[in-house]
Protein backbone atom coordinates (compact mmCIF):
# COMPACT_ATOMS: atom_id res chain seq x y z
CA UNK A 1 0.00 0.00 0.00
CA UNK A 2 2.81 1.93 0.88
CA UNK A 3 4.77 1.82 -2.51
CA UNK A 4 1.53 2.36 -4.78
CA UNK A 5 0.95 5.32 -2.79
CA UNK A 6 4.63 6.35 -3.12
CA UNK A 7 4.45 5.78 -7.18
CA UNK A 8 0.77 7.97 -7.46
CA UNK A 9 2.81 10.47 -5.87
CA UNK A 10 5.43 10.40 -8.47
CA UNK A 11 3.73 10.44 -11.01
CA UNK A 12 3.60 13.82 -12.14
CA UNK A 13 7.14 15.25 -10.94
CA UNK A 14 7.16 18.78 -11.06
CA UNK A 15 9.78 19.59 -13.55
CA UNK A 16 11.59 21.99 -11.59
CA UNK A 17 11.85 19.98 -8.48
CA UNK A 18 12.95 17.09 -9.77
CA UNK A 19 15.49 18.35 -12.40
CA UNK A 20 17.16 20.14 -10.17
CA UNK A 21 17.39 17.20 -7.78
CA UNK A 22 18.71 15.11 -10.12
CA UNK A 23 22.06 18.04 -11.39
CA UNK A 24 24.98 18.58 -10.51
CA UNK A 25 26.03 21.42 -8.28
CA UNK A 26 27.60 23.42 -10.99
CA UNK A 27 24.53 23.02 -13.72
CA UNK A 28 21.96 24.07 -10.37
CA UNK A 29 23.99 27.31 -10.14
CA UNK A 30 23.61 28.22 -14.10
CA UNK A 31 19.92 27.48 -13.48
CA UNK A 32 19.81 30.05 -10.55
CA UNK A 33 21.73 32.43 -12.79
CA UNK A 34 19.44 32.28 -15.75
CA UNK A 35 16.46 32.35 -13.11
CA UNK A 36 17.22 35.72 -12.82
CA UNK A 37 18.72 36.81 -16.10
CA UNK A 38 15.35 35.89 -17.63
CA UNK A 39 13.62 38.47 -15.94
CA UNK A 40 15.67 40.63 -17.57
CA UNK A 41 15.16 39.59 -20.60
CA UNK A 42 11.65 39.38 -20.77
CA UNK A 43 11.34 42.72 -19.71
CA UNK A 44 13.83 44.38 -22.03
CA UNK A 45 12.99 42.42 -24.97
CA UNK A 46 10.09 40.63 -24.49
CA UNK A 47 6.74 40.99 -25.68
CA UNK A 48 6.02 44.32 -24.37
CA UNK A 49 8.58 45.57 -26.61
CA UNK A 50 6.70 45.35 -29.71
CA UNK A 51 3.42 46.83 -28.02
CA UNK A 52 5.92 49.47 -26.64
CA UNK A 53 6.86 50.39 -30.36
CA UNK A 54 3.41 50.46 -31.74
CA UNK A 55 2.94 52.77 -28.67
CA UNK A 56 5.47 55.33 -30.26
CA UNK A 57 3.86 54.31 -33.78
CA UNK A 58 7.18 52.66 -34.84
CA UNK A 59 5.97 51.57 -38.37
CA UNK A 60 5.66 47.70 -38.81
CA UNK A 61 8.70 47.29 -40.81
CA UNK A 62 10.85 48.94 -38.30
CA UNK A 63 9.38 46.69 -35.54
CA UNK A 64 10.14 43.53 -37.98
CA UNK A 65 14.08 44.88 -38.23
CA UNK A 66 14.18 45.70 -34.15
CA UNK A 67 12.72 42.08 -34.00
CA UNK A 68 16.09 40.99 -36.12
CA UNK A 69 18.27 42.89 -34.26
CA UNK A 70 18.90 39.99 -31.15
CA UNK A 71 19.74 37.06 -33.87
CA UNK A 72 21.35 39.01 -36.65
CA UNK A 73 24.09 40.54 -34.14
CA UNK A 74 24.88 36.77 -33.59
CA UNK A 75 26.93 36.49 -36.09
CA UNK A 76 29.49 39.00 -34.30
CA UNK A 77 30.47 35.19 -32.96
CA UNK A 78 32.74 34.79 -36.60
CA UNK A 79 34.70 37.53 -34.46
CA UNK A 80 34.09 36.97 -30.93
CA UNK A 81 35.14 33.28 -30.66
CA UNK A 82 38.52 33.83 -31.07
CA UNK A 83 38.04 36.28 -27.61
CA UNK A 84 35.95 33.36 -26.04
CA UNK A 85 38.62 30.42 -26.71
CA UNK A 86 41.63 32.61 -25.27
CA UNK A 87 39.94 34.87 -22.59
CA UNK A 88 36.90 32.10 -21.70
CA UNK A 89 33.00 32.32 -21.83
CA UNK A 90 32.96 33.34 -18.31
CA UNK A 91 34.99 36.56 -18.36
CA UNK A 92 33.42 37.25 -21.70
CA UNK A 93 29.85 37.10 -20.44
CA UNK A 94 30.63 38.53 -17.74
CA UNK A 95 31.92 41.59 -19.63
CA UNK A 96 28.94 41.93 -22.31
CA UNK A 97 26.38 41.02 -19.76
CA UNK A 98 27.82 44.52 -17.96
CA UNK A 99 27.61 46.08 -20.90
CA UNK A 100 24.85 45.51 -22.22
CA UNK A 101 22.65 46.64 -19.43
CA UNK A 102 24.55 50.12 -19.30
CA UNK A 103 23.77 50.51 -22.71
CA UNK A 104 19.75 49.58 -22.96
CA UNK A 105 19.57 52.75 -20.63
CA UNK A 106 19.82 54.58 -23.49
CA UNK A 107 15.61 54.01 -23.21
CA UNK A 108 15.08 56.47 -20.76
CA UNK A 109 15.93 59.34 -23.01
CA UNK A 110 12.22 58.43 -24.86
CA UNK A 111 10.09 60.93 -22.90
CA UNK A 112 12.61 63.54 -24.24
CA UNK A 113 12.46 62.46 -28.00
CA UNK A 114 9.05 62.62 -27.78
CA UNK A 115 8.69 65.86 -26.29
CA UNK A 116 10.38 67.19 -29.31
CA UNK A 117 7.38 66.14 -31.15
CA UNK A 118 9.14 63.92 -33.86
CA UNK A 119 8.11 60.22 -33.59
CA UNK A 120 11.34 59.33 -35.87
CA UNK A 121 13.30 60.51 -32.72
CA UNK A 122 11.51 58.08 -30.63
CA UNK A 123 12.10 55.11 -32.94
CA UNK A 124 15.32 55.94 -32.84
CA UNK A 125 15.86 56.16 -29.16
CA UNK A 126 14.57 52.59 -29.15
CA UNK A 127 15.94 51.07 -31.87
CA UNK A 128 19.49 51.88 -30.48
CA UNK A 129 18.90 51.28 -26.93
CA UNK A 130 17.53 47.29 -28.52
CA UNK A 131 20.27 47.42 -31.18
CA UNK A 132 23.07 48.10 -28.28
CA UNK A 133 21.85 45.55 -25.96
CA UNK A 134 21.45 43.29 -28.71
CA UNK A 135 25.40 43.71 -29.98
CA UNK A 136 26.82 43.66 -26.35
CA UNK A 137 24.66 40.49 -25.67
CA UNK A 138 25.97 38.68 -29.00
CA UNK A 139 29.06 39.42 -27.77
CA UNK A 140 28.82 36.71 -25.01
CA UNK A 141 26.63 34.86 -26.35
CA UNK A 142 29.24 32.70 -27.84
CA UNK A 143 30.24 31.28 -24.64
CA UNK A 144 27.00 30.15 -23.31
CA UNK A 145 26.95 26.75 -24.91
CA UNK A 146 30.33 25.72 -24.68
CA UNK A 147 30.53 26.77 -20.93
CA UNK A 148 27.10 24.39 -20.72
CA UNK A 149 28.79 21.77 -22.40
CA UNK A 150 31.89 22.07 -19.92
CA UNK A 151 29.40 21.73 -16.44
CA UNK A 152 26.70 19.56 -17.73
CA UNK A 153 27.14 15.95 -18.24
CA UNK A 154 25.92 14.17 -21.28
CA UNK A 155 23.82 11.79 -19.52
CA UNK A 156 21.80 15.03 -17.76
CA UNK A 157 21.74 17.16 -20.68
CA UNK A 158 17.74 16.27 -21.41
CA UNK A 159 17.38 16.90 -17.58
CA UNK A 160 19.07 19.97 -17.52
CA UNK A 161 17.41 21.86 -20.65
CA UNK A 162 13.85 20.38 -19.41
CA UNK A 163 14.44 22.00 -16.19
CA UNK A 164 16.16 25.00 -17.53
CA UNK A 165 12.96 25.45 -19.88
CA UNK A 166 10.43 24.63 -17.01
CA UNK A 167 12.77 27.42 -14.67
CA UNK A 168 12.53 30.27 -17.51
CA UNK A 169 8.82 29.45 -17.90
CA UNK A 170 7.85 29.52 -14.30
CA UNK A 171 9.62 33.02 -14.53
CA UNK A 172 8.26 34.15 -17.68
CA UNK A 173 4.80 33.07 -16.39
CA UNK A 174 5.26 35.36 -13.19
CA UNK A 175 6.88 38.79 -15.29
CA UNK A 176 4.31 38.42 -18.10
CA UNK A 177 1.56 38.30 -15.62
CA UNK A 178 2.91 41.25 -13.57
CA UNK A 179 3.52 43.15 -16.91
CA UNK A 180 -0.10 42.49 -17.68
CA UNK A 181 -1.14 43.80 -14.48
CA UNK A 182 1.14 47.85 -15.24
CA UNK A 183 -0.68 47.94 -18.71
CA UNK A 184 -3.89 46.56 -17.36
CA UNK A 185 -5.07 50.44 -18.26
CA UNK A 186 -7.19 51.58 -21.06
CA UNK A 187 -4.06 53.75 -22.87
CA UNK A 188 -1.09 52.42 -20.57
CA UNK A 189 1.10 55.47 -21.21
CA UNK A 190 5.36 55.95 -21.72
CA UNK A 191 6.41 55.74 -17.99
CA UNK A 192 4.40 52.32 -17.37
CA UNK A 193 6.45 50.85 -20.62
CA UNK A 194 9.75 52.86 -19.04
CA UNK A 195 9.11 50.77 -15.15
CA UNK A 196 9.23 47.69 -17.48
CA UNK A 197 12.70 48.59 -18.48
CA UNK A 198 14.00 49.76 -15.36
CA UNK A 199 12.69 46.28 -13.74
CA UNK A 200 15.36 44.41 -16.41
CA UNK A 201 17.94 46.13 -16.27
CA UNK A 202 18.19 46.28 -12.27
CA UNK A 203 17.31 42.61 -12.29
CA UNK A 204 20.31 42.49 -15.07
CA UNK A 205 22.83 44.03 -12.55
CA UNK A 206 21.92 41.25 -10.19
CA UNK A 207 21.95 38.15 -12.39
CA UNK A 208 25.86 39.33 -12.94
CA UNK A 209 26.53 38.38 -8.63
CA UNK A 210 25.37 34.83 -9.61
CA UNK A 211 26.81 34.68 -12.53
CA UNK A 212 30.40 35.07 -10.31
CA UNK A 213 29.51 31.82 -9.17
CA UNK A 214 29.32 29.15 -11.59
CA UNK A 215 32.19 26.94 -11.92
CA UNK A 216 34.55 26.44 -15.41
CA UNK A 217 34.20 28.64 -18.33
CA UNK A 218 38.27 29.13 -18.30
CA UNK A 219 40.11 30.39 -21.49
CA UNK A 220 43.41 28.67 -23.20
CA UNK A 221 45.99 31.24 -22.94
CA UNK A 222 48.75 29.57 -25.48
CA UNK A 223 45.75 29.64 -27.99
CA UNK A 224 46.48 30.90 -31.23
CA UNK A 225 44.35 34.05 -32.61
CA UNK A 226 43.16 32.49 -35.52
CA UNK A 227 42.70 29.21 -33.75
CA UNK A 228 38.59 30.69 -32.79
CA UNK A 229 38.16 30.71 -36.70
CA UNK A 230 39.51 27.69 -37.48
CA UNK A 231 37.36 25.94 -35.00
CA UNK A 232 34.15 26.86 -37.16
CA UNK A 233 35.90 26.17 -40.69
CA UNK A 234 36.42 22.38 -39.39
CA UNK A 235 33.23 22.17 -37.83
CA UNK A 236 31.59 23.63 -40.93
CA UNK A 237 33.33 20.38 -42.81
CA UNK A 238 31.17 18.03 -40.92
CA UNK A 239 28.77 17.16 -43.35
CA UNK A 240 26.32 15.86 -40.93
CA UNK A 241 26.71 18.69 -38.84
CA UNK A 242 25.84 20.79 -42.06
CA UNK A 243 22.90 18.97 -42.57
CA UNK A 244 21.45 18.85 -39.29
CA UNK A 245 22.36 22.74 -39.30
CA UNK A 246 20.22 23.15 -42.23
CA UNK A 247 17.36 21.43 -41.30
CA UNK A 248 17.43 23.26 -38.00
CA UNK A 249 18.06 26.98 -39.86
CA UNK A 250 14.50 26.24 -41.95
CA UNK A 251 12.34 24.86 -38.48
CA UNK A 252 13.48 27.73 -36.89
CA UNK A 253 12.60 30.38 -39.16
CA UNK A 254 9.11 28.24 -39.36
CA UNK A 255 7.91 28.89 -36.00
CA UNK A 256 9.43 32.71 -36.31
CA UNK A 257 7.10 33.79 -38.97
CA UNK A 258 4.36 32.90 -36.31
CA UNK A 259 6.41 34.67 -33.67
CA UNK A 260 7.48 37.63 -35.58
CA UNK A 261 3.43 38.41 -36.75
CA UNK A 262 1.31 37.00 -33.79
CA UNK A 263 1.81 40.32 -31.42
CA UNK A 264 1.08 42.99 -33.80
CA UNK A 265 -1.60 40.85 -35.17
CA UNK A 266 -3.44 40.73 -31.82
CA UNK A 267 -2.91 44.19 -31.20
CA UNK A 268 -3.38 45.87 -34.95
CA UNK A 269 -5.74 43.25 -36.40
CA UNK A 270 -7.80 41.68 -33.20
CA UNK A 271 -7.95 44.61 -31.51
CA UNK A 272 -6.67 42.82 -28.14
CA UNK A 273 -5.57 45.45 -25.39
CA UNK A 274 -1.99 45.25 -24.47
CA UNK A 275 -2.68 43.69 -20.55
CA UNK A 276 -4.59 41.00 -22.26
CA UNK A 277 -2.24 40.42 -24.92
CA UNK A 278 0.44 39.88 -22.04
CA UNK A 279 -2.05 37.62 -20.18
CA UNK A 280 -2.34 35.23 -23.01
CA UNK A 281 1.78 35.17 -23.40
CA UNK A 282 2.00 34.43 -19.96
CA UNK A 283 -1.06 31.25 -19.73
CA UNK A 284 1.58 30.43 -22.63
CA UNK A 285 4.45 29.83 -20.55
CA UNK A 286 2.22 28.39 -18.02
CA UNK A 287 1.51 25.40 -20.53
CA UNK A 288 5.31 25.25 -21.16
CA UNK A 289 5.71 24.69 -17.41
CA UNK A 290 3.12 22.20 -17.06
CA UNK A 291 4.19 20.12 -20.34
CA UNK A 292 7.98 20.57 -20.82
CA UNK A 293 8.67 18.35 -18.47
CA UNK A 294 6.90 15.54 -20.05
CA UNK A 295 8.61 16.23 -23.70
CA UNK A 296 11.96 16.54 -22.23
CA UNK A 297 11.61 12.71 -21.37
CA UNK A 298 9.54 11.62 -24.67
CA UNK A 299 12.59 13.14 -25.90
CA UNK A 300 14.93 11.35 -23.71
CA UNK A 301 12.98 7.98 -24.60
CA UNK A 302 12.33 8.44 -28.53
CA UNK A 303 14.99 10.57 -29.60
CA UNK A 304 15.37 14.35 -30.77
CA UNK A 305 14.29 13.58 -34.18
CA UNK A 306 11.00 12.04 -33.50
CA UNK A 307 10.53 14.63 -30.75
CA UNK A 308 11.28 17.68 -33.01
CA UNK A 309 8.93 16.03 -35.89
CA UNK A 310 5.83 16.03 -33.63
CA UNK A 311 6.33 19.65 -31.80
CA UNK A 312 6.91 20.94 -35.37
CA UNK A 313 3.90 19.40 -36.71
CA UNK A 314 1.63 20.59 -33.47
CA UNK A 315 3.37 24.33 -33.66
CA UNK A 316 1.85 24.16 -36.98
CA UNK A 317 -1.55 24.08 -35.78
CA UNK A 318 -1.16 27.65 -33.90
CA UNK A 319 -0.94 30.47 -37.22
CA UNK A 320 -3.66 27.64 -38.19
CA UNK A 321 -6.01 28.74 -35.77
CA UNK A 322 -5.49 32.69 -36.69
CA UNK A 323 -5.97 31.78 -40.14
CA UNK A 324 -9.65 30.19 -39.61
CA UNK A 325 -11.21 31.05 -36.70
CA UNK A 326 -12.17 34.27 -37.96
CA UNK A 327 -11.87 38.23 -36.94
CA UNK A 328 -15.21 38.33 -36.38
CA UNK A 329 -15.60 35.51 -33.59
CA UNK A 330 -17.58 36.40 -30.53
CA UNK A 331 -14.92 33.46 -29.11
CA UNK A 332 -11.48 35.37 -30.33
CA UNK A 333 -10.02 35.55 -27.28
CA UNK A 334 -10.81 31.75 -26.60
CA UNK A 335 -8.84 31.33 -30.09
CA UNK A 336 -5.98 33.50 -29.79
CA UNK A 337 -5.27 32.04 -26.07
CA UNK A 338 -5.24 28.51 -27.83
CA UNK A 339 -2.95 29.66 -30.60
CA UNK A 340 -0.53 31.29 -28.39
CA UNK A 341 -0.39 28.79 -25.89
CA UNK A 342 -0.26 26.12 -28.99
CA UNK A 343 2.79 27.87 -29.97
CA UNK A 344 4.69 28.35 -26.54
CA UNK A 345 4.15 25.30 -25.70
CA UNK A 346 5.74 23.07 -28.86
CA UNK A 347 8.45 25.97 -29.54
CA UNK A 348 9.79 25.10 -25.96
CA UNK A 349 9.59 21.26 -26.49
CA UNK A 350 11.07 21.70 -30.14
CA UNK A 351 13.93 23.65 -28.57
CA UNK A 352 14.66 21.28 -25.62
CA UNK A 353 14.78 18.50 -28.31
CA UNK A 354 16.72 20.71 -30.98
CA UNK A 355 19.60 22.01 -28.44
CA UNK A 356 19.71 18.19 -27.37
CA UNK A 357 20.45 16.93 -30.67
CA UNK A 358 22.83 19.63 -31.47
CA UNK A 359 24.86 19.24 -28.48
CA UNK A 360 25.12 15.27 -29.20
CA UNK A 361 26.72 16.03 -32.74
CA UNK A 362 29.28 18.20 -30.53
CA UNK A 363 33.21 16.56 -29.75
CA UNK A 364 34.63 17.50 -27.03
CA UNK A 365 37.92 18.81 -28.54
CA UNK A 366 35.85 21.57 -30.08
CA UNK A 367 33.21 22.89 -28.48
CA UNK A 368 33.52 26.34 -29.07
CA UNK A 369 33.51 26.11 -33.26
CA UNK A 370 30.19 23.70 -33.44
CA UNK A 371 28.32 25.68 -31.14
CA UNK A 372 29.19 29.00 -32.72
CA UNK A 373 28.25 27.27 -35.73
CA UNK A 374 24.89 26.40 -34.67
CA UNK A 375 24.41 29.67 -33.24
CA UNK A 376 25.50 31.27 -36.50
CA UNK A 377 23.71 29.39 -38.79
CA UNK A 378 20.25 29.54 -36.72
CA UNK A 379 20.67 33.29 -36.39
CA UNK A 380 20.47 34.04 -40.15
CA UNK A 381 17.07 32.55 -39.96
CA UNK A 382 15.73 33.71 -37.31
CA UNK A 383 17.03 37.26 -37.96
CA UNK A 384 16.27 37.51 -41.88
CA UNK A 385 12.56 36.12 -40.49
CA UNK A 386 11.28 38.72 -38.83
CA UNK A 387 13.13 41.30 -41.60
CA UNK A 388 11.06 40.26 -44.26
CA UNK A 389 7.90 39.52 -41.93
CA UNK A 390 8.02 43.57 -40.56
CA UNK A 391 8.32 44.06 -44.94
CA UNK A 392 5.26 42.18 -45.58
CA UNK A 393 3.26 42.91 -42.86
CA UNK A 394 3.60 46.51 -44.17
CA UNK A 395 2.94 46.03 -47.67
CA UNK A 396 0.60 43.98 -47.61
CA UNK A 397 -1.81 44.85 -44.06
CA UNK A 398 -4.10 42.22 -43.61
CA UNK A 399 -2.97 39.93 -46.06
CA UNK A 400 0.82 40.60 -44.97
CA UNK A 401 -0.57 38.43 -41.65
CA UNK A 402 -1.94 35.85 -43.41
CA UNK A 403 1.30 34.93 -45.55
CA UNK A 404 3.20 34.97 -42.55
CA UNK A 405 0.62 32.34 -41.25
CA UNK A 406 0.58 30.58 -44.30
CA UNK A 407 4.69 30.77 -44.12
CA UNK A 408 4.86 29.78 -41.09
CA UNK A 409 2.54 26.53 -41.43
CA UNK A 410 4.22 25.27 -44.98
CA UNK A 411 8.08 25.48 -43.17
CA UNK A 412 7.11 24.13 -39.92
CA UNK A 413 5.68 21.20 -41.78
CA UNK A 414 8.12 21.04 -44.33
CA UNK A 415 10.79 20.82 -41.20
CA UNK A 416 8.90 18.54 -39.13
CA UNK A 417 8.97 16.14 -42.57
CA UNK A 418 13.16 16.61 -43.09
CA UNK A 419 13.48 15.94 -39.23
CA UNK A 420 11.68 12.20 -39.61
CA UNK A 421 14.00 11.36 -42.59
CA UNK A 422 17.23 13.10 -41.84
CA UNK A 423 17.65 13.26 -37.86
CA UNK A 424 17.76 9.74 -36.77
CA UNK A 425 19.90 10.77 -33.45
CA UNK A 426 18.55 8.19 -30.64
CA UNK A 427 15.74 7.10 -31.89
CA UNK A 428 14.32 4.80 -34.88
CA UNK A 429 12.70 6.87 -37.62
CA UNK A 430 10.46 5.56 -40.96
CA UNK A 431 10.69 6.83 -44.09
CA UNK A 432 10.14 10.49 -44.00
CA UNK A 433 7.47 12.33 -46.13
CA UNK A 434 6.15 8.84 -47.06
CA UNK A 435 5.22 7.96 -43.96
CA UNK A 436 3.80 11.63 -43.38
CA UNK A 437 1.29 11.11 -46.06
CA UNK A 438 0.11 7.74 -44.37
CA UNK A 439 -3.60 8.86 -44.47
CA UNK A 440 -3.84 7.37 -40.81
CA UNK A 441 -0.54 9.26 -39.52
CA UNK A 442 -2.68 12.47 -38.85
CA UNK A 443 -5.05 10.70 -36.23
CA UNK A 444 -2.47 8.89 -34.53
CA UNK A 445 -0.01 11.86 -34.44
CA UNK A 446 -2.66 13.88 -32.50
CA UNK A 447 -3.76 11.39 -30.23
CA UNK A 448 0.53 10.48 -29.46
CA UNK A 449 1.20 14.23 -29.06
CA UNK A 450 -1.65 14.79 -26.29
CA UNK A 451 -0.69 12.30 -24.82
CA UNK A 452 2.76 13.09 -24.81
CA UNK A 453 1.98 16.39 -23.69
CA UNK A 454 -0.83 15.87 -21.10
CA UNK A 455 2.42 13.67 -19.46
CA UNK A 456 0.28 10.46 -19.86
CA UNK A 457 2.58 8.89 -21.91
CA UNK A 458 5.10 5.85 -20.99
CA UNK A 459 7.97 7.51 -21.12
CA UNK A 460 6.68 9.65 -18.41
CA UNK A 461 5.42 6.96 -16.56
CA UNK A 462 8.70 5.24 -16.81
CA UNK A 463 10.35 8.06 -15.42
CA UNK A 464 8.34 8.62 -12.31
CA UNK A 465 9.08 4.44 -11.70
CA UNK A 466 12.46 4.82 -11.74
CA UNK A 467 11.92 8.06 -8.86
CA UNK A 468 10.98 5.30 -6.43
Amino acid sequence: MKKRYRESNHIMPLPIISGYRELEPAPRRFLLYIAINVVSWQNIIGPATVLFARKIEMPESLVGMMLSFLPLSTLLLLFTTPIIVRLGPKRVMMTAWFLRNIIVCIVFFMPLALATGDKRLAWAVLLIAIFGFCIMRAVGAGGWLPWLHEIVPTRKRSIYFGTEAAVVQTINVAVLFTQARLLAVDNPGISRFLLIFAIGISMGFISLLWMRRIPGGAGTKAVDSFNGLKALSQAATDKQYMAFMMVMALSKSGIMWFGAAHVMFLRDVLAVRDSTTMTLSALGALGVLLTVGSWARFTEKSGSGISMTKTLSAHALAPFIFLTAGMSSSNIIFWAMLSVATACIFNAAFHVAATRAMLSYVPDHDRVGYTALWTICTALALGATPLAAGFIIALGGLWGFRVCFILSIVTTLTGAALCRRYIHEGGASESGLAYLLNPILPLRATGLILTITMGLHESNRNASDSDT
